[in-house]
């Protein structure tokens, strides 16, 4: 935990290369530890834990999205005492994706080295997404879909972003309509990259 914390100020002075290298000794110690990173992350089943810690940290977006696409570029921090294990895997993990996400951004080499921490990304929160409540962790999911349909943007797959930030959409609406939306907040620039990219594939509507 200690160490998955240490990734989260990683990525806020943008060390990205130390938050990879960071994230990924986090994930070994626990597996050491005799937990398993299995291919597919424990499902979350109780409460929205991760959610609660999305809120406690109380990072709103960023002015990013004016820019550029909007990544939701804060680490989840764990309480020491946090004792779940699909909990611990989940922000793990996450950890681990956003950290090669946003050194990716920012990458000089915009070859094969880029891609390649993309795809990685990718998988990662692939993994995490899977493990996914339906009913928890709106936040959360909303942050994985938006940073995942990011991702599929810059390496150029638009109908796979399309449907990424559909589904955010809808989501999103749901979770407003519950009367959440003084969470959204923490979120807002999601709506940016769902308009921009109904913009530019408007067109070829």
């Amino acid at each position: 935990i200690q160490l998955s914390n240490q990734v989260v100020s990683l990525l806020e002075t943008r060390s990205f290369e130390e938050a990879i290298l960071s994230s990924c000794a986090a994930m070994k110690v626990f597996q050491q530890s005799g937990h398993t990173m299995a291919e597919q992350a424990p499902s979350l089943r109780r409460k929205d834990f991760i959610d609660q810690y999305i809120r406690n940290q109380d990072k709103s977006s960023s002015d990013q999205a004016i820019m550029d696409e909007f990544i939701y570029e804060h680490g989840i921090v764990l309480p020491m005492n946090a004792m779940d294990t699909a909990v611990i895997t989940a922000v793990l993990i996450f950890n681990c994706a956003l950290s090669h996400q946003l050194a990716a951004r920012h990458c000089d080499d915009h070859g094969t080295h880029r891609i390649a921490l993309l795809e990685r990304a990718a998988s990662l929160y692939q993994v995490v997404y899977n493990g996914q409540d339906q009913e928890l962790n709106t936040i959360f999911k909303c942050a994985i879909l938006n940073n995942v349909g990011v991702i599929h943007k810059m390496l150029g797959r638009s109908e796979a972003a399309k449907a990424c930030f559909d589904y955010l959409v809808s989501i999103m609406m749901t979770y407003v309509a519950a009367d959440n939306s003084k969470y959204l907040r923490l979120v807002q620039g999601f709506w940016n990259n769902v308009l921009g990219n109904g913009r530019e594939t408007a067109p070829a509507a």
